[in-house]
Formats: structure tokens, C-alpha cells, sequence
């Protein structure tokens, strides 16, 4: 299969959670060269690790070549996958070192957050609750000051928030992608949310 040649845009959301996999098989059977199998696999989950690329890298463009590089190094390397039910916690890992390496050779350019504005919109919500971003972010003004929070927090603490806000993951999964603590997943998910809700307060009161 032509890893490079599937586009992450021929995935519904409903593609991604509608049918059920028996991901054991098909992990079994993209081992054994089946390609098809691993079509399957990329089917059920490119819109998800697409999701949370699609946050941390600095454009659309970019989070689609992450994705699409990140399961081609998935396909290329599942011999090395042990157990199974930890897939998607390698799957993330895989993901999580490209937008790393990406942003290394992008240092330079200007990012843009514009195709994450709900997703941020949504942690700010979970930030801020007693607030109304939707109101506020009608505001041309206001929509720069929250993508310039969002891109002010350190890495750990965007990636931490989006696993958990965005993706929904447990602490637990996310200290399993990431290698670290379960408290210190737990801490940053805190510390993240407090950064960006002292900032909306401070930005509102002006």
C-alpha cells in the first residue's frame, strides 16, 4: 500500500468510530504484508491522530504531512509492536515525535492556528468557564489574543490539554503516550488550564 498516497481529507468522522475493528487481526495481518488490513487500521484512527496533529503543528499543510508520515513509520515499524492494545498509545507517540521533528525544521516560519479554532475555543471553554468565548470570539481582535495564549503555553502543556480536552484521552493514556507521571500529566493539564484562564480574565477586564 501507498501509505503516502492515502490523504487524511477521504477520512470521515464517521468513518473513524462507525464500524467496529478487531484491531488485533488486522495488526496480525498487516504484520503478515496485508495491506489492506493496515487501510483498515489507518481508516479507523487518521482522523483522530490528525485531530491532535493538527493543534500543535504550525499549519493545515503540516499536520497532514505529519499524519500521513507518522502512519507510514507505523507501517514500516509494526514488527516492533509488542502488545497490541497499546497501539494507539504508539500510534500517538509516532505522531507526537514528527510534530516535534517538524517544529525543529520550521523554527523560522510563522505559525497559524486558524484550522484549530474551535479546538481551542473549546479548551478555553474548559478553562474558563464562567466566561462566553463564543461571543467574544466574534471579535477579529479577540480571535488573535486566543490563538496567541493557546501558542504562548510551553509544548508539554499544549499537548497534555489537547490529549485530554480535545481527544478525550484518560490521565492514564495520555502518561502512557507522553512517558511521563500520571501527577505530572495531571499538573500540567492544571497548570495549562490556569495559564489560559488568568490570561482570558486579565484580556476581559482591559
Amino acid at each position: 500500500m501507498g501509505m503516502t498516497e492515502k490523504s487524511v481529507n477521504s477520512v470521515s468522522p464517521a468513518q473513524t468510530g462507525a464500524e467496529p475493528l478487531d484491531l488485533d487481526l488486522q495488526l496480525r495481518k498487516a504484520k503478515s504484508g496485508d495491506s489492506q488490513a493496515f487501510g483498515a487500521i489507518y481508516d479507523r484512527y487518521a482522523a483522530r491522530i490528525f485531530n491532535f496533529v493538527s493543534h500543535l503543528a504550525g499549519s493545515r499543510q503540516d499536520a497532514e504531512d505529519i499524519t500521513q508520515e507518522a502512519f507510514f513509520l507505523a507501517y514500516r515499524s509494526l514488527k516492533n509492536l509488542r502488545d497490541h492494545a497499546h497501539f494507539e498509545q504508539w500510534l500517538y507517540k509516532i505522531a507526537r515525535n514528527e510534530i516535534y521533528k517538524n517544529q525543529r525544521k520550521t523554527k523560522s516560519r510563522p505559525d497559524s492556528l486558524d484550522d484549530a479554532d474551535k479546538g481551542i475555543l473549546q479548551i478555553l471553554k474548559s478553562a474558563d468557564p464562567a466566561g462566553n468565548p463564543e461571543n467574544r470570539l466574534l471579535s477579529g481582535e479577540l480571535g488573535k489574543k486566543i490563538r496567541a495564549i493557546f501558542k504562548s503555553l510551553p509544548m508539554q502543556y499544549k499537548e497534555t490539554l489537547v490529549l485530554a480536552t480535545l481527544q478525550g484521552l484518560s490521565y492514564q493514556e495520555i502518561s502512557g503516550i507522553l512517558g511521563r507521571s500520571l501527577s505530572s500529566v495531571k499538573t500540567d493539564v492544571y497548570r495549562a488550564r490556569l495559564i489560559i484562564s488568568e490570561k482570558m480574565r486579565k484580556y476581559s477586564s482591559l
